[in-house]
């Protein structure tokens, strides 16, 4: 059990009182798992939040497990579950707990990733109940937990006024671990790698507006608001920017001739 004086000192590692909150409700689930000896899990977890929950379960010396059927995910479910338990496969005891809803449109070609989104989320379960949406050939898939698949089986009729289905799939099926997240493959010419250089060529915005969408609190880099317009971004960051859309850092390709950066970038569609 995680002692009053160790608690305070996990949480005076943070600032922030929403951090505070979030951690406080990990080691409260800590104890449970050490108490009950039984398996415990997370919420969705975003990028940040998922450094949080490892970095303390790293200090507090106790093994976890990361639901992670397919690549490229960026939400994430953490599982502590008792050593004797281990002897059933880790992959079976998750997908007790997690699953997957399939959407299937009537019309193809029709519904975009956001009109998705934007249905699933309008119907009043909280964020952290809803994992990772993909749109894979005119058909979408969201992570969810079991508990909630009825809700979204009897509440999921129409997405943007157009008819579907849906079914529920096992989370490590193979339909679901081919699932590949969508993005263009791009190379952008850049005087620098700071954060709002990059963003204005991808999203062709000027300098300015770009600024003041950082300034107004757009930007988030691996899931954690950033406000510092001069951040360089390092391979492997995930940048999401409201209302202009999601990216992923990728390699420098090469330095031209005049001394600027060729960047690769993911940019996800």
């Amino acid at each position: 059990m995680i002692s009053k004086e160790q608690r305070l000192k996990l949480l005076n590692h943070y600032d922030k009182k929403e951090d505070k909150m979030f951690l406080g409700s990990i080691l409260d689930k800590v104890n449970k798992y050490e108490s009950e000896n039984y398996i415990v899990f997370t919420n969705f977890l975003d990028l940040y939040q998922k450094q949080i929950v490892e970095s303390v379960l790293h200090k507090l010396n106790i093994k976890y497990y990361i639901l992670s059927p397919i690549e490229n995910l960026s939400r994430f479910v953490i599982f502590l579950i008792p050593d004797y338990m281990i002897g059933e496969a880790i992959e079976s005891i998750m997908r007790k707990y997690v699953s997957v809803i399939k959407i299937i449109p009537k019309t193809k070609g029709k519904l975009t990733h956001r009109d998705y989104m934007g249905t699933i989320y309008s119907l009043g379960l909280k964020e952290d109940m809803i994992g990772d949406i993909f749109v894979n050939n005119d058909l979408c898939y969201f992570f969810t937990f079991k508990t909630n698949e009825e809700y979204f089986l009897n509440n999921l009729s129409k997405v943007a006024r157009s008819d579907i289905s849906t079914e529920v799939l096992d989370v490590y099926s193979n339909e679901v671990m081919s699932i590949k997240q969508s993005f263009k493959n791009i190379d952008i010419t850049v005087p620098s790698l700071r954060v709002d250089v990059v963003l204005s060529e991808v999203y062709n915005l000027s300098r300015s507006e770009t600024k003041n969408k950082i300034n107004n609190g757009d930007l988030f880099v691996n899931s954690k608001e950033m406000f510092f317009v001069a951040y360089v971004v390092k391979q492997n960051d995930i940048l999401s920017f409201r209302k202009c859309g999601k990216l992923k850092v990728g390699i420098v390709e090469r330095i031209t001739k005049n001394g600027k950066i060729v960047l690769n970038v993911q940019k996800y569609s």
